[in-house]
């Protein structure tokens, strides 16, 4: 599978070669496939233990179709094209795991199509699903449109600069992306949630917060706190891959 068309998107999608029950791994703002699975080294440790991924670039992010007006990043347009991509497997559900904003599109995904979710992994996340932050997401779309790296007063403006500048990111897209994913969850949006979930962030995560009030809102889930790991580091840690294998090995 290279390309899921849903209306003008076109959406990239790495798959991998091992056989096994597929995995759909939703990247992170400003990151892609690449950067968030292949890199920090998912994709051979799920495939130990039987699962083949399938990791989408989404839109306005690495080869998938760039857009240029906030509108077309709402969490819902996002999470559509996590379903589209689903679907083509014609396989059931799956098992969907997100880091950050792909957390934000994948409990989306969960609430509004959760016969295609069998089990569900919201990585990167905790307080700030609950929080309105749209004053946030404004300092880091005007630093990444700024001609000038913000300063280090700016920090997670300035984190999120130097990620595109490095990775090479169409910073206009991703900055009509983080305009447009603002999202505050609610209980009630929350409760909704029917798959077995597990919430999991880093301890000295200082974008996501603690995940405990988080967990705390969907039914049955689990919660994890990955010791001395930030936002960044978090993502490839030993500690999150043997706490999500964990969960997505265990019987129901």
């Amino acid at each position: 599978m290279d390309l899921v068309t849903r209306g003008d998107a076109h959406i990239h999608v790495y798959e991998g070669d091992d056989g096994g029950a597929p995995i759909m791994l939703v990247h992170g703002f400003a990151s892609d496939h690449v950067t968030n699975w292949v890199a920090p080294g998912w994709i051979a440790p799920l495939a130990d233990v039987g699962f083949r991924a399938l990791a989408p670039d989404l839109r306005g992010h690495g080869s998938s179709t760039k857009f240029y007006d906030p509108a077309d990043y709402a969490l819902e347009e996002l999470a559509a094209d996590v379903a589209a991509v689903i679907e083509t497997l014609d396989s059931g559900p799956v098992m969907v795991m997100g880091y950050s904003m792909g957390a934000f599109t994948s409990a989306v995904l969960a609430v509004q199509r959760p016969e295609l979710v069998s089990r569900l992994v919201l990585a990167g996340v905790g307080e700030n699903m609950l929080r309105e932050t749209g004053h946030r997401n404004e300092e880091i779309a005007q630093g990444l449109l700024q001609d000038d790296v913000p300063p280090q007063s700016q920090e997670v403006p300035r984190r999120f600069r130097l990620f595109a500048d490095q990775t090479g990111a169409d910073k206009r897209a991703l900055a009509a992306c983080i305009r447009g994913i603002g999202k505050a969850f609610t209980a009630d949006d929350l409760g909704a949630i029917s798959a077995p979930t597990l919430v999991i962030a880093g301890e000295a995560d200082d974008v996501a917060r603690d995940p405990a009030p988080l967990a705390a809102l969907i039914p049955g889930a689990d919660c994890v706190v990955v010791p001395r790991r930030d936002h960044m580091r978090a993502v490839g840690d030993k500690v999150t891959k043997a706490e999500v294998i964990r969960f997505l090995t265990t019987a129901d």
